[in-house]
C-alpha cells in the first residue's frame, strides 16, 4: 500500500474481505490492533452485523473491512491486525504494509532584471512588485514552479480581487492557470499586470494551490500611471493663409512635446498627412526631460475653413489629440488700370534713360509682403532695367495702393524685349502682374558657352568638342582667336573669320594632351572682335596613363536558430550517478539534471541558439563540465559557428497600380534591453527600379526588450509589374539583423476616381484633377476622352517634378439626361489614369418669350432666335403646342457651332382664331443639338374697321375675308346704304379666304350722285366668346362723272 507523496500526511484506504466457511454458528466479536506507538495510523470499519448465524455448512460468506491508513511521518510501516472469531480456536491474522511520502515542490519568481526570489509555501509575506506600469501596458513576473519528487503534482492558481477591481478588464491574470508537473520537471506560469486606466494593485492575492500539498499565496501589487507627456499647444489656428501653389512657402508651427515622466516615452503620430495638412512626425522615443519638435504645415487648397484633429499614440498604448484649424484665401494684387499691364520705352538709344509709373492695388483679404522681379531675360544686361521700390513691400488689404516706377537705362546693344515683372512672394509664388517691352540698338557677338570641360583623355590621343559664336547684333564683324594660347595641349578651327548678322560660325577645337596631369587647364583664352570687345574661353580636361587589364563538439546553425548535438555518458560504477552539469557559453544551453542509472549509459543533449552572427576568427566558444560522484569530471569544449539570419518569412501581394498600400512586418527584439534598428529597404527586382515606384517607411523603429513591434511599411508603383524587395532591419552598434522579402505583382489601376458633375443645359461647369509627380523631371501626359462629346480637355498636360499639377476640363451639356464618360491620362514614365465622370444634364430654362399683339382676322410675325452650340451640322425641328401660332419651315439647318456658337433664326407667324389672349410653346430641337424651349403670348382685339374701297355705279368690286376659326362657319353679310348691295350669307371654310362680291347700284333714275358712303358689316352671330364679331369694310360709291 502506497501513499502519495504531499506536504501532509494523507490518508488512504483499501478494501479486504473475511471468508468464512463454517459448520456451525460463528460469531465474530472484534478486530483488534496491537498496541504501538505507531499504531495510530490504522484505522479499521467494519460492514456486517455483530453476530453472524450460518446454518449452512456448505456455505462461505465474504465480509468486506474497509482499512484506512494516515501516515504522520515519512518511512515504510508495517501492522498486523487480530480478528477474534467467537468459538474459533485462533484470531485471524491480516499484515498491512504501507509506506509515507512528503510532496517536495518550490517555487521561485524572476523579475523582468533575471533576479530570482524563492517564495514559502503557506507564507502570507510572499510578495510580487509589478512597480509602475503604463496604462494598457502589460507586465510580467515568471513564477516556476519545480517538482523534486517522485510523483506528479497537480497545481491550481485562484485570484483574488477586491471588488473595486472585479467590474474593470482584468488588471490581473496567471498563465497557464493550472497544470501538472511530471517528477524532476518544471513549469513556468506568467503573472501579468495591465492597468486599463490609471490604479493602485493593492489587497489583490495569487494563491497557488498544490494538490496534497502546502499552498504559495503572493501577495500583488503595483500602480498604472500616465507618463507625463507635456504638449505645448492642443489646439492650433493658422488663420487666414493664401491658398497653396506649388513652389510656395507654407505656414508652419512646431508642436514641442517635453517628455517630464522620469522613464523614456515612445511618441507615434496616427495623422495620415494629406494635400492640406503635411505633420513630419516619425516615431520616435524621448528620453526622460528631453523634448521633440514636430513641424507641422498647412497647404490651404480651396477658399475654405479647415480643422482637423492630429492624433498622437504615447508608448503604444493611449492617445491624445491636437486640433489645428486654418482659412485658405485668394492672392489678389492687380494693375489698377489694364492700360498699364504693357509698359512700352520703345527703342532707345545708348545712354538715354525712360521712367514709367505703375499703379497697383492689393484686393486680397490678407496683408502681402512681396518682391518686384523682373524675369530673368538673357538678352537684356544686367543694370539696364530697374524697378523701385526694390525692396520688400508689404500692401495691406482691402485695396490698399502701391506706385511702382520702372527705368529703362540702356548701355550697350539691347535687342527688342518683352519681359514680365513678377511678383514673388509666399517663398516661392510668381505671379505677373505686368509686361515691359523696348530695345536698343547696338553691336552683340557672343558665346554659346564659356567653359568646355573634356574630362580624361589618355596620353597619345585625342578629344573634339563643338563651339558655336551667335551674332545677335545689327552689323557684321570679323574675329580672330589668339591660337597661340591654346598650345601645346589645345587647338581651335577656324581661327579668325566673318559672323554676319543673325548668323553662328561652328569652331572644333581639340584636345591632344602631351603629359600626364590630372589637371590641365587654359582659362581666359581671348578671341578678339572687330569693333574692341573680348570674348574670353576656360577650357578644362586631365591627361591619364593607360590601364593594364581533443573531442569538440562543433554547432553550426543561422543566428537566433537553434541546433543540439548529444553527448553519451557512461555510467560503469554500481551507483546511481544524479548529474548537475555546469555549462559556460553564453549561447549555450542544456537540462539541469541528469540521472543515469548504474552499468548504463544516458545522452545529454546541448543546445545552441545564438543571439549574435559570428566571423571566420570569432566564433563562440563554450565548454559543459560534468562533476562525478567519485570526484573526477568530464570536460567537452564547444564551438558554435552562427550564420546569417533566414528571412522572417516572404510576404506577396497583388495591389493596383497608384494605389497606397500599407503593409504591416512585426519585428521581434530577441534582446532583454530595447534595440533600435535601422530600416533598410532594397528593391532587388528589376533590376533598374522605376523612378516612379515609391517603397517608404520611417527609417528607424524601436523594439521594447523581448517585445514585439508592427512596422508599417508603405508602397505605392505607378506602373504594372512585378516588384521584389528585401526589408532589412539592422542594430546599427551590434550589426544584427533580420529581414522579410517583400513581393507585390502591380496590376492595371483601374478607375481612380468617379467625378460626379451636373450642369444645366448649355451651361459650362469646370473641375480640375490633381495629378502627383514624384519624378525629379516633369511629365507630359496625353489625354483621351472617351464616351462624350460634351466634355472639352486639351490633348496634352505637363505635371512639374516633384509637384502636384492641376488639370481642368470643361462640361457642357446640349441634351437633358444621365451619361458617364471616361477621362484617360496617359505617360510612359507614369502610366495610365483612369477617372470615371458621371454626368447628370438638367434641363434648360425657357428662352426669351415671344410678345405678339394684333387683331381677329389679322397675323403678326416674329422671330426667335438661339444658339446653336453643336459641333457638327444639324437640323432643327419647330413645332407649337396652339393652332393659333405656327411656324412657315418646320426644318430650319443650322452650322457647327464652333468655339461661340452660331445664331439659328426661326419665324414664328401668330393667326388667332378668338378674342383675348392665348399662350402657346414653341419647341425647337434637334439630335445634335438639344432642345429650346420659346414660350409664346398673344393677345387678340377685336377686328378694325377698313378701306374705304371705291366702287363705281353699275359695278362690283370684290372684297377678301378670310375664316380665321377652325371650323366652317356662315357669316351674315350686310350694308348700311341701300345703293349698295350684297348677299345676305357666305358658308366658308376653315382657316380658308374668299371674295365677297359687293356692288354699287347708283341712283335707279340714272341721275348722277354725289360721291355715296357706307359699311358693309360681317357678321359672326355665334363667336367663341359667346358675343357676335363684326368685321367693318368702308365703302365708297361714285358715279360715271365722277
Amino acid at each position: 500500500m502506497i501513499i502519495l507523496p504531499s506536504e501532509y500526511y494523507t490518508s488512504n484506504q483499501n478494501n479486504i474481505s473475511l471468508i468464512m466457511s463454517c459448520i456451525q454458528r460463528w460469531e465474530m466479536k472484534d478486530i483488534k490492533i496491537p498496541h504501538s506507538p505507531t499504531w495510530g495510523c490504522i484505522k479499521t470499519a467494519t460492514h456486517y452485523p455483530f453476530f453472524i448465524i450460518i446454518n449452512n455448512p456448505a456455505l462461505s460468506l465474504r465480509l468486506p473491512v474497509d482499512v484506512m491508513f494516515e501516515p504522520h511521518a515519512e518511512g515504510m510501516f508495517n501492522y498486523n491486525l487480530v480478528v477474534d472469531v467467537k468459538k474459533k480456536p485462533s484470531p485471524l491474522q491480516l499484515n498491512v504494509k504501507g509506506e509515507g511520502y512528503k510532496m517536495q515542490v518550490s517555487c521561485t519568481v524572476q523579475d523582468d532584471k533575471g533576479s530570482q526570489l524563492t517564495l514559502l509555501p503557506g507564507n502570507t509575506n510572499n510578495i510580487i512588485n509589478f512597480g509602475e506600469v503604463q496604462l494598457n501596458e502589460k507586465s510580467l513576473q515568471k513564477v516556476t514552479l519545480t517538482n523534486a519528487g517522485k510523483f506528479d503534482c497537480l497545481f491550481d492558481w485562484k485570484l483574488s480581487v477586491p471588488p473595486r477591481l472585479q467590474r474593470e478588464t482584468p488588471v490581473v491574470s496567471v498563465t497557464p492557470s493550472s497544470g501538472v508537473i511530471s517528477p524532476g520537471s518544471r513549469a513556468s506560469c506568467d503573472v501579468a499586470f495591465c492597468p486599463p486606466h490609471k490604479l493602485t494593485l493593492r489587497d489583490v492575492t495569487a494563491i497557488c494551490e498544490i494538490k496534497n500539498g502546502r499552498p504559495f499565496p503572493i501577495s500583488l501589487i503595483g500602480a498604472g500611471i500616465l507618463p507625463d507627456l507635456h504638449f505645448s499647444f492642443k489646439t492650433h489656428d493658422f488663420g487666414p493663409c493664401f491658398l497653396y501653389q506649388p513652389g510656395m512657402s507654407h505656414q508652419t508651427v512646431n508642436l514641442i512635446i517635453t517628455n517630464q515622466d522620469i522613464r523614456d516615452i515612445s511618441i507615434d503620430c496616427l495623422y495620415q498627412s494629406n494635400p492640406v495638412l503635411e505633420v513630419d512626425a516619425k516615431p520616435c522615443v524621448i528620453p526622460a526631460g528631453k523634448r521633440t519638435e514636430i513641424p507641422i504645415s498647412f497647404y490651404p487648397r480651396d477658399i475654405v475653413t479647415y480643422s482637423e484633429t492630429v492624433q498622437f499614440l504615447v508608448n503604444g498604448l493611449s492617445t491624445v489629440d491636437v486640433t489645428i484649424n486654418g482659412q485658405g484665401t485668394e492672392l489678389k494684387v492687380l494693375v489698377t488700370s489694364p492700360k498699364k499691364k504693357v509698359v512700352n520705352f520703345g527703342a532707345l538709344q545708348v545712354g538715354e534713360t525712360s521712367t514709367k509709373t505703375v499703379s497697383l492695388v492689393n484686393k486680397s483679404l490678407a496683408a502681402v509682403t512681396f518682391l518686384l522681379v523682373a524675369a530673368p531675360n538673357a538678352t537684356l544686361p544686367s543694370g539696364v532695367l530697374s524697378i523701385n521700390p526694390a525692396m520688400e513691400i508689404t500692401m495691406k488689404p482691402r485695396s490698399s495702393q502701391l506706385d511702382v516706377q520702372v527705368r529703362f537705362t540702356p548701355t550697350s546693344r539691347v535687342p527688342y524685349f518683352s519681359e514680365e515683372v513678377m511678383l514673388e512672394c509666399l517663398g516661392g509664388v510668381s505671379v505677373p502682374l505686368f509686361t515691359i517691352q523696348g530695345s536698343c540698338q547696338a553691336v552683340g557677338i557672343e558665346l554659346d558657352t564659356e567653359h568646355i570641360p573634356f574630362g580624361g583623355v589618355v596620353r597619345g590621343a585625342q578629344s573634339t568638342r563643338k563651339l558655336v559664336m551667335y551674332n545677335t547684333g545689327d552689323i557684321g564683324a570679323r574675329f580672330r582667336w589668339d591660337d597661340t594660347s591654346f598650345v601645346p595641349d589645345f587647338s581651335i578651327s577656324p581661327v579668325e573669320g566673318y559672323v554676319a548678322t543673325g548668323m553662328q560660325v561652328e569652331f572644333t577645337i581639340t584636345f591632344h594632351p602631351t603629359q600626364h596631369n590630372r589637371d590641365v587647364r587654359y582659362d581666359n583664352l581671348v578671341c578678339h572682335i572687330e569693333d574692341g570687345t573680348q570674348l574670353y574661353l576656360t577650357l578644362t580636361g586631365a591627361c591619364i596613363p593607360a590601364t593594364p587589364t581533443k573531442e569538440v563538439l562543433n554547432f553550426v546553425c543561422s543566428v537566433r536558430s537553434k541546433e543540439s548535438r548529444s553527448i553519451t555518458l557512461h555510467n560503469k560504477t554500481g551507483a546511481l550517478w544524479t548529474l548537475v552539469p555546469v555549462i559556460e557559453g553564453e549561447y549555450f544551453s542544456g537540462a539541469e539534471q541528469l540521472i543515469v542509472e548504474a552499468g548504463q549509459h544516458r545522452q545529454y543533449e546541448v543546445t545552441y541558439h545564438p543571439l549574435t552572427m559570428t566571423t571566420e576568427n570569432r566564433k563562440h566558444n563554450g565548454s559543459i563540465f560534468f562533476p562525478l560522484p567519485d570526484g573526477t569530471g568530464l570536460l567537452y569544449n564547444m564551438t558554435g559557428f552562427s550564420d546569417q539570419p533566414r528571412p522572417i518569412t516572404t510576404v506577396t501581394n497583388d495591389i493596383p497600380a497608384k494605389t497606397q498600400h500599407t503593409e504591416t512586418l512585426k519585428i521581434h527584439n530577441w534582446l532583454r534591453v530595447p534595440q533600435r534598428f535601422i530600416v533598410i529597404r532594397e528593391i532587388l527586382k528589376p533590376d533598374k527600379p522605376d523612378p516612379a515606384t515609391n517603397l517608404r517607411g520611417f527609417d528607424y523603429i524601436d523594439v521594447p526588450g523581448l517585445s514585439e513591434r508592427e512596422y508599417k511599411l508603405h508602397f505605392e508603383a505607378f506602373k504594372e509589374g512585378n516588384v521584389h524587395s528585401k526589408i532589412t532591419f539592422k542594430n546599427e552598434q551590434s550589426g544584427e539583423y533580420q529581414f522579410y522579402f517583400v513581393t507585390y505583382k502591380v496590376s492595371a489601376a483601374g478607375v481612380i476616381d468617379t467625378i460626379r458633375l451636373t450642369a444645366p443645359v448649355r451651361q459650362s461647369v469646370s473641375h480640375t484633377i490633381p495629378i502627383f509627380n514624384p519624378l525629379n523631371t516633369s511629365v507630359t501626359l496625353n489625354t483621351q476622352l472617351q464616351n462624350s462629346t460634351e466634355i472639352s480637355l486639351l490633348p496634352t498636360f505637363t505635371v512639374p517634378a516633384n509637384s502636384e499639377g492641376l488639370f481642368s476640363f470643361e462640361y457642357m451639356p446640349l441634351k437633358a439626361g444621365d451619361s458617364t464618360a471616361r477621362i484617360l491620362f496617359n505617360s510612359v514614365d507614369l502610366g495610365q489614369y483612369i477617372y470615371e465622370v458621371e454626368l447628370t444634364a438638367t434641363p434648360a430654362g425657357p428662352e426669351r418669350a415671344l410678345v405678339f399683339k394684333t387683331g381677329l382676322g389679322n397675323s403678326q410675325v416674329l422671330q426667335a432666335r438661339l444658339i446653336n452650340y453643336s459641333k457638327t451640322k444639324v437640323d432643327y425641328t419647330s413645332k407649337t403646342d396652339n393652332q393659333d401660332f405656327h411656324v412657315e419651315k418646320n426644318t430650319q439647318p443650322a452650322t457647327s457651332g464652333g468655339v461661340g456658337g452660331t445664331e439659328v433664326t426661326i419665324e414664328v407667324t401668330f393667326e388667332p382664331s378668338q378674342l383675348g389672349d392665348s399662350k402657346g410653346v414653341l419647341t425647337v430641337s434637334s439630335g445634335g443639338g438639344g432642345e429650346y424651349i420659346f414660350p409664346l403670348h398673344g393677345h387678340c382685339h377685336h377686328p378694325k374697321p377698313q378701306g374705304p374701297f371705291t366702287i363705281r355705279a353699275g359695278q362690283s368690286i370684290p372684297v377678301q375675308f378670310k375664316n380665321v376659326f377652325s371650323a366652317p362657319t356662315t357669316f351674315i353679310l350686310s350694308v348700311d346704304n341701300p345703293l349698295f348691295s350684297v348677299k345676305q350669307s357666305e358658308l366658308i371654310r376653315a382657316k380658308k379666304t374668299i371674295n365677297i362680291m359687293v356692288t354699287y347700284n347708283g341712283s335707279p333714275s340714272g341721275q348722277a350722285l354725289p360721291v355715296q358712303t357706307g359699311k358693309l358689316i360681317i357678321t359672326n352671330p355665334k363667336g367663341s366668346s359667346g358675343q357676335s364679331i363684326h368685321w367693318i369694310f368702308y365703302l365708297k360709291g361714285i358715279s360715271e362723272k365722277h
